[in-house]
């Protein structure tokens, strides 16, 4: 009984915090994916105004993923100081010429700072996602039930029975593989690539000219 009452908690609350944290995930992915689709948009618009100008945003931009390829963290501009908008602000200002825009350069100037003023709220709703994290306090409790039935079941006699055996090795599996999930969900690492990797050499591929 004290077993199958263990077991029912730990599966209650491990599945809230999973599907949570699952959840989490998929939001993170869209994010860094839209994230890099007004990258990619404000290096093309950059065109209309000046191949000057797209050539050093598609720098900053690019500067901007090898960093994210190099530290292997798909968040590193997340959680560390980031220029790489307001160094594209810097480039509009210096290259922007009133006497020399042209309606079509104007209205890509129009949505350059547009996109600018997008990817800095998307830079925001990412910075909340990465933060929203397993609390310490609910680990312990998850940890706590994970002892209980690690211990419980432990408990139970099986020398020389080969079935009842393989049955506890089969559960304590099951309840550790349960754990090893939650807390790479929790850590944003599910998959075994870098999040938003394909996103973000598209992005590179575009400046270079590959796409």
């Amino acid at each position: 009984v004290f077993l199958s009452i263990s077991t029912f908690l730990y599966s209650i609350f491990t599945g809230f915090f999973i599907s949570r944290q699952a959840s989490r995930f998929n939001k993170v992915r869209e994010t860094v994916t839209k994230f890099d689709g007004l990258m990619s948009n404000m290096y093309r618009t950059s065109g209309h105004i000046s191949a000057e100008l797209q050539q050093e945003i598609g720098d900053v931009v690019k500067a901007h993923y090898e960093k994210i390829f190099v530290t292997k963290q798909w968040n590193y501009h997340f959680e560390n100081k980031s220029d790489t908008l307001s160094s594209i602000h810097d480039l509009l200002e210096e290259h922007i010429d009133e006497k020399n825009v042209t309606k079509l350069a104007n209205q890509s100037i129009g949505a350059i700072v547009k996109g600018l003023g997008a990817a800095q709220d998307v830079r925001k709703s990412m910075l909340a996602l990465n933060r929203e994290r397993v609390p310490f306090e609910q680990w312990i409790l998850i940890l706590f039930f994970v002892a209980m039935l690690v211990g419980t079941v432990s408990t139970m006699e099986s020398v020389g029975m080969i079935w009842p055996a393989v049955l506890k090795a089969a559960f304590v599996i099951s309840v550790l593989s349960v754990m090893y999930i939650l807390y790479r969900l929790n850590n944003l690492a599910f998959t075994e690539d870098l999040m938003g990797a394909e996103s973000a050499q598209d992005v590179i591929d575009i400046i270079d000219g590959n796409k």
